[in-house]
């Protein structure tokens, strides 16, 4: 039992220092990454300067071997100087010394003059596609102009049929007012000739009524006197 605790001791006390070692190499990893990234954000841009061809030296010295030639206007950059001398690196990804005076921060006129040329066309193009939406917005301005002639127009015509609708409708009020009076009135005169007309009939009822006792009392006295005389004339032999 002691041997084997003393063992696991061991396996312990090595798992922590490996576990430190690689803790270790993880930082320096690290460390070297972010020197190496500070390295790449620090580089500045440079061109060579116009001037005759460049060598780029594998030291800072005349006598180095040369490792590149460069011209003027040649676009590299610069990692760090020492004692007038520049450590560079090209596009190509050549890395070597130059003297330093013969960088500049400046971009050579044929760069420039390809960059303005390059920028000119830009312009160019953002121009005749500005043109291009000018006149679509123009013709849409067009057809919105049309288009809204025509909605007055209509607007219009619409008003005209509104104001004559509303013109019809007096009339109509009007003429429903006119008949409804009329209505009333007929009423009143239909009412009136029937009181006429029962009036009238009882009229007629009692002529005919008075008519007809005038004709029964004339029928009466001219019976009474037929009697009369019939008596007359049957008294008168037995007078004799």
């Amino acid at each position: 039992m002691p041997a084997f605790g003393e063992a696991g001791e061991i396996q312990i006390e090595w798992t922590e220092r490996r576990t430190v070692m690689e803790i270790k190499h993880f930082l320096v990893g690290a460390a070297f990454l972010l020197l190496c990234s500070y390295g790449v954000a620090e580089a500045a841009i440079y061109y060579i300067a116009p001037a005759s061809e460049i060598p780029v030296r594998t030291g800072k010295n005349n006598r180095k071997k040369i490792v590149a030639i460069l011209s003027d206007g040649t676009r590299v950059e610069l990692l760090k100087e020492e004692d007038g001398w520049a450590y560079i690196r090209t596009q190509a990804g050549k890395e070597g010394w130059v003297i330093k005076r013969y960088l500049t921060r400046e971009q050579p006129p044929r760069i420039q003059l390809a960059a303005l040329r390059k920028e000119n066309q830009q312009l160019r193009e953002k121009y005749e596609e500005l043109k291009r939406r000018f006149q679509d917005v123009s013709g849409s301005g067009n057809e919105c102009q049309q288009s809204l002639a025509a909605c007055i127009a209509e607007k219009q015509d619409i008003e005209g049929q509104y104001s004559a609708l509303q013109k019809d409708a007096a009339e109509i009020i009007q003429t429903k007012k006119l008949l409804a009076e009329t209505q009333k009135e007929l009423s009143r005169t239909r009412a009136l000739l029937s009181a006429t007309q029962k009036k009238i009939h009882d009229l007629e009822a009692g002529g005919t009524v008075k008519w007809f006792l005038a004709g029964a009392g004339v029928l009466l006295v001219g019976w009474l006197i037929g009697l009369a005389s019939g008596r007359k004339k049957r008294r008168r032999p037995s007078l004799l």
